[in-house]
């Protein structure tokens, strides 16, 4: 098999091969590398220095666990549209509403691999939002009423990580569960974080949080995350698994083909596919024609 392998033709599939295969492994490294820059990056930081929203974190993706309750930046405007009330929240041993208001932040834009959409880019279409807890209240319609002002507000605050979705069954409308990024991006159409801001406090003409009859709410104590981004590592696992499977279809084809030239050199003359037969002793019939010319009455041998 080493000696088909080496033939043009085969040598030339090893090559493509090998070129995807490369491709694949450059594309794995570099989620690697881009878990551990990121990891190190909120390591080097205190929790405490405020960093801006818009660098440590990237719409449509996770929050990783390091960043939880990391002091951030972040100017824009909120979205009064968008905004629910998030029912059995406790405060000072009341249980009462959350008050979580859609905020745009300027700078934001959708990471590389989503910049495509039926011919435009995906950033010149798309709303990018994160949910902001703008307060506490312990009264139903209070929460429901509450509305954010509209203008440019720069919020300094905590991240906190999104909620897992759970069912609205007894809510009323403009009430959610949990604060789930993914049913907040459903339901008003956006693009979201993998995060919560809990703003500490606000400038601008549109400063909203703890406004009226909201009361300012801490950010909840959060256990310290795993400092390994697993996405990333799912991501770079698939890559190699990519690589390893186009040298397997390289190899799988020459064996195919290996296989069949033996195959066709065992049957040999007379074996199968041979017109002799496929027990490869057939019987040679020679036919021989005579001429005798006219009065000879014998044939010379």
């Amino acid at each position: 098999m080493l000696r088909l392998a080496l033939t043009p033709r085969w040598l030339a599939g090893l090559v493509l091969a090998l070129g995807l295969a490369t491709v694949f492994v450059s594309l794995s490294a570099w989620q690697i590398d881009r878990a551990q820059h990121r990891n190190e990056a909120v390591r080097g930081t205190d929790l405490d220095t405020v960093v801006e929203f818009t660098e440590a974190l990237e719409p449509q993706e996770p929050m990783p666990g390091l960043l939880a309750d990391q002091r951030v930046s972040l100017s824009g405007r909120y979205l009064p549209g968008m905004q629910v009330a998030v029912p059995g929240r406790l405060l000072d041993g009341e249980e009462g509403y959350w008050v979580v208001t859609m905020f745009e932040p300027e700078g934001a834009t959708l990471p590389a691999h989503e910049d495509y959409a039926g011919g435009f880019t995906v950033e010149d279409q798309a709303t990018i939002a994160v949910p902001v807890v703008r307060g506490w209240t312990g009264d139903r319609q209070t929460a429901l009423d509450s509305r954010a002002a509209d203008g440019q507000v720069t919020i300094t605050g905590r991240l906190g990580p999104a909620e897992p979705p759970e069912g609205s069954r007894g809510l009323g409308e403009g009430e959610l569960a949990t604060v789930s990024t993914a049913r907040l991006a459903g339901e008003f159409g956006v693009y979201s974080y993998g995060a919560i801001v809990f703003p500490e406090e606000e400038q601008g003409a549109g400063a909203s949080y703890a406004a009226g009859e909201l009361r300012a709410f801490p950010p909840p104590q959060t256990a310290e995350g795993e400092s390994f981004n697993w996405q990333s590592a799912v991501y770079a696992v698939e890559w190699l698994i990519f690589a390893a499977f186009a040298l397997h279809i390289w190899w799988r084809l020459l064996r195919d083909d290996y296989e069949r030239r033996r195959e066709y050199a065992a049957a040999g003359p007379g074996g199968a596919g041979d017109p002799a037969g496929a027990s490869g002793q057939g019987t040679a019939k020679i036919e021989y024609t005579v001429v005798k010319e006219a009065g000879e009455k014998r044939i010379h041998g």
